[in-house]
């Protein structure tokens, strides 16, 4: 018997080994170690809402990378939280691919402008120029011009998430009081009177050196009764009889 012959005899024998280790090869490739051979497919899960730590771990549990996208300012997420997510979640995927997720950066704080002794419409347009929304307007009792800014909530020069609200305090003007008559009341009697007048007790004299007591009245004052001042005008008094 040749050499060719005997070669081509055991040909089959050859064949036969060889595709009995492929077989055993692919049975445990696919069967006992599949993943390592093809990739497996996994539900994307939805980490929107979701730290973007915590929202890694998600993703690695099931197979998946995470990757830090685009970070956005937010006024209603907190910061590093997932704004949305590339691929979507609840699509299938090989394993191992990457997940880009966008974050917030949080809420953008802006400066509040200065806007004590503009007019209410001024105030109103510098707010709205720099993000902000007009909230309540309170008018007050004031000595400034009648509709002038007197203070903002929160004040100017501080900084507050954009597109809140800065509520104004605006002056309805001096309002007029007029002066009770305080002559023959005591000191005390004539303060509770001028509070309730809308006005203030002023400086308090006496002409004993001694200073003023208990039961002195008040002789004279100024402004004096009847007299149309502004509202928190301050009434001084001087009093008569008696020493401490």
């Amino acid at each position: 018997m040749s050499t060719r012959t005997r070669v081509r005899g055991s040909l089959p024998y050859v064949i036969a080994i060889i595709g009995g280790f492929l077989i055993a090869y692919l049975l445990v490739a696919f069967v006992v170690f599949p993943s390592g051979v093809i990739p497996r497919d996994a539900k994307v899960p939805s980490v929107t809402g979701l730290l973007f730590e915590d929202a890694s771990q998600r993703l690695a549990a099931v197979g998946f990378r995470a990757e830090r996208g685009d970070v956005n300012t937010s006024s209603a997420a907190p910061k590093e939280t997932v704004l949305s997510q590339t691929p979507a979640a609840g699509t299938h995927d090989a394993e191992g691919t990457t997940v880009t997720l966008d974050v917030s950066g949080g809420q953008q704080l802006v400066r509040i402008p200065n806007v004590n002794g503009l007019t209410r419409d001024s105030a109103q347009a510098a707010l709205e120029a720099a993000g902000f929304d007009v909230g309540n307007v309170v008018e007050r009792p004031s000595r400034e011009p009648i509709g002038q800014v007197i203070s903002s909530t929160p004040r100017q020069g501080t900084d507050a998430p954009g597109s809140s609200a800065v509520s104004l305090v605006v002056s309805a003007g001096q309002m007029v009081a007029t002066v009770p008559d305080l002559s023959g009341h005591t000191v005390q009697d004539a303060k509770q009177l001028l509070e309730a007048a809308g006005l203030e007790l002023g400086d308090v004299s006496t002409a004993n050196s001694g200073g003023v007591a208990p039961d002195a009245t008040i002789q004279s004052q100024s402004p004096s009764a009847g007299a149309q001042v502004g509202a928190g005008t301050r009434v001084a008094v001087r009093t008569s009889g008696g020493t401490i």
